[in-house]
């Protein structure tokens, strides 16, 4: 399946340099993950990595993304066990100039195709400009009412997954400002307040992770000691340093387990639904006496598993997300006509969260599942960390 994220920014939250550090933290299947990502577009890739190249280098960071441009990064998320090389899942960032976000130029066709693009996204990761915060905390700056003004009413709108990520956090901290400070302040500001507290997360038990919950994510896509912001309020390099990408994998880690959660909760909303439709039409054929009662049934049954998730495109069987989330999985497998040994792999799956290992994955379903597992991990870690102390915001 395919799920498109959109990164809220205005020009110099670090968008760009952003999807860049991700790109090269997860290019290569990391020991502690277990999977890695790679571009559908060999093109891209390149771009990219000459993005990264120039990030990293001692000359100039990369210019803003031009207005006329619209480019889309699709990242398949895969991984390679004894038994193969197998996709999970595909996450799709959309990139853009920052200013159509905080100046939109209304009735171009590419305004027209970012705000089409915003309201269809399946989860949004709103970028808050590290240097704008350090001037927030020192009690200047105005920024949230007005670089942030339009991306409030966006999250406000999305009923997909959002979260907050601090860009340039080695900024923050290099003045020993802690997390849960840059929370406070951030709370006292109204319209960031009623957003970040408006929604409430719903425990299931069988989410380590409760589904809807927002966080404040401190990042940077250099890490500490690369860069050092100047008199000019402009990021300068240090010589002789290299990037270390901190957290930007955690931004990455936190959209996917709700999108999973919401998807099988619309797949066994839709099951109640078509069963409901079942009963009701079996009463009619008795009716009628007529014998199209398996007909019936079949014809519901044949419709396609994309239908859950929204027309998204489906890469993985549903039943790895059932899998994931519904331990006893009958009703699901009766949706999707799952076979009974596959049934039987899934529960086995399902059981195994604390046990799984790379070797575990022989298909793209177990693939799938191995990556949620992977994520739920790096989510829980990260947050049980005492200098992540007030990243929950709800």
């Amino acid at each position: 399946m395919t799920y498109t994220v959109v990164t809220l920014g205005p020009s110099g939250a670090g968008k760009t340099v952003y999807l860049a550090a991700l790109w090269q933290s997860l290019r290569l299947q990391h020991p502690r993950l277990g999977f890695y990502l790679t571009l559908d577009d060999p093109v891209l890739e390149h771009r990219l990595q000459r993005t990264y190249q120039q990030v990293a280098g001692p000359g100039e960071w990369p210019l803003p993304t031009d207005g006329r441009e619209f480019p889309e990064w699709v990242f398949s998320v895969k991984v390679r066990s004894q038994h193969g090389q197998f996709t999970a899942m595909r996450v799709r960032y959309i990139d853009y100039a920052g200013d159509r976000l905080t100046d939109p130029q209304e009735g171009s066709p590419e305004q027209e195709r970012l705000d089409r693009t915003m309201q269809d996204a399946d989860a949004l990761l709103a970028l808050l400009d590290g240097r704008k915060i350090r001037d927030m905390m020192r009690g200047n700056g105005d920024f949230l009412d007005h670089d942030m003004a339009r991306v409030f009413g966006l999250l406000q709108s999305c009923s997909g997954p959002i979260h907050f990520a601090i860009t340039k956090w080695d900024v923050l901290e290099a003045e020993y400002y802690s997390l849960k400070q840059v929370r406070e302040r951030l709370l006292e500001h109204p319209e960031f307040r009623t957003l970040a507290t408006g929604r409430q997360n719903w425990r299931t038990a069988r989410m380590p992770v409760p589904p809807g919950r927002i966080r404040l994510i401190p990042t940077s896509s250099v890490g500490k000691n690369f860069a050092v912001l100047g008199a000019d309020k402009l990021m300068h390099k240090l010589a002789n340093a290299r990037p270390r990408p901190q957290h930007v994998d955690v931004c990455f880690a936190a959209v996917l387990p709700d999108l999973l959660a919401n998807a099988v909760s619309t797949m066994k909303e839709q099951e109640r639904q078509e069963k409901k439709q079942r009963r009701s039409d079996a009463r009619a054929e008795r009716e009628a006496e007529g014998p199209n009662l398996l007909r019936t049934i079949a014809d519901l049954l044949s419709a396609p598993a994309a239908a859950v998730l929204s027309s998204r495109e489906v890469q993985v069987p549903v039943q790895a997300l059932a899998a994931f989330m519904v331990a006893s999985a009958e009703g699901a497998a009766d949706l999707i006509k799952l076979p009974p040994n596959e049934l039987r792999k899934a529960r086995h799956l399902q059981k195994s969260f604390r046990k799984r290992n790379v070797d575990a994955v022989k298909d793209s379903a177990s693939a799938a599942q191995f990556v949620t597992h992977k994520l739920v991990e790096l989510l829980l870690e990260f947050e049980r960390s005492p200098q992540n102390d007030g990243t929950i915001l709800s």
